[in-house]
């Protein structure tokens, strides 16, 4: 392939990880475009140097602001890359802001777009996400399933059959890649006073739970219930 004609458009932490392999492979064919709809050093900037990618080509105004915001920044100025650098095909990842404002600009440039952990579903139709991953779906060409069952999802939602591959997840070689070794697993354990098997790791992000403070009270509350007879780790 010549340098950069496939465009991995990615704007969060997550897909950093869960891309990390395929642009990789990809080598000097990757142009990695961010969107930055996370645009803090802890959430994207370190991953990027720790991770080993390219320097991407960064869009800007758009972390910050509200759905509707990002999307309609991150589409004008995606329209505008893909219009100078026409790609070969667009790769996105999952259901984020960034990826869907990717598949609208493949689509509308009519570039072949590949959709990384396609038909994931939780049929909860209050999760922005939900919505974004049902669209992407329609709009790819190429769908890469984590599962089974993730491809009986898009089956039934009438996806047509030869643009479905069950490929696995991404995430497992990036967990794979970045896995400690057996000792310095062991040693952080000890550091942190737990025992392999014997304690509970917990992570509370979603906005069902942190933004109302009844939900959060509760949700600490079990834990902490939960921490009198195991430890908890809340990073």
């Amino acid at each position: 392939l010549p340098p950069r004609p496939v465009a991995v458009v990615l704007g969060t932490r997550p897909e950093l990880v869960k891309l990390t392999d395929l642009v990789r492979l990809l080598g000097p064919a990757a142009h990695l475009v961010h969107t930055g709809q996370h645009y803090d050093d802890e959430l994207s900037g370190r991953f990027l140097t720790e991770l080993g990618l390219p320097e991407p080509t960064y869009l800007t105004g758009v972390g910050g602001r509200t759905r509707a915001g990002q999307l309609s920044a991150a589409l004008a100025q995606l329209d505008e890359v893909f219009a100078e650098h026409p790609p070969l095909a667009v790769v996105v990842q999952g259901d984020t802001n960034a990826a869907l404002s990717g598949a609208l600009a493949a689509n509308a440039h009519g570039i072949p777009l590949l959709h990384v952990e396609a038909g994931l579903r939780s049929h909860d139709r209050a999760m922005p996400e939900e919505h974004n991953r049902v669209v992407i779906d329609r709009l790819a060409d190429v769908l890469c399933a984590a599962t089974a069952e993730n491809r009986r999802n898009l089956l039934a939602e009438g996806i047509a059959d030869h643009r479905i591959t069950v490929t696995g997840n991404t995430v497992v070689e990036a967990v794979r890649g970045q896995l400690p070794s057996a000792a310095d697993r062991a040693d952080l354990l000890v550091r942190h006073g737990l025992g392999a098997d014997g304690y509970v790791l917990a992570t509370v992000h979603r906005p069902e739970n942190t933004d109302s403070p009844a939900a959060l009270r509760a949700l600490l509350a079990e834990l902490a219930a939960l921490a009198e007879r195991t430890p908890v780790g809340l990073p």
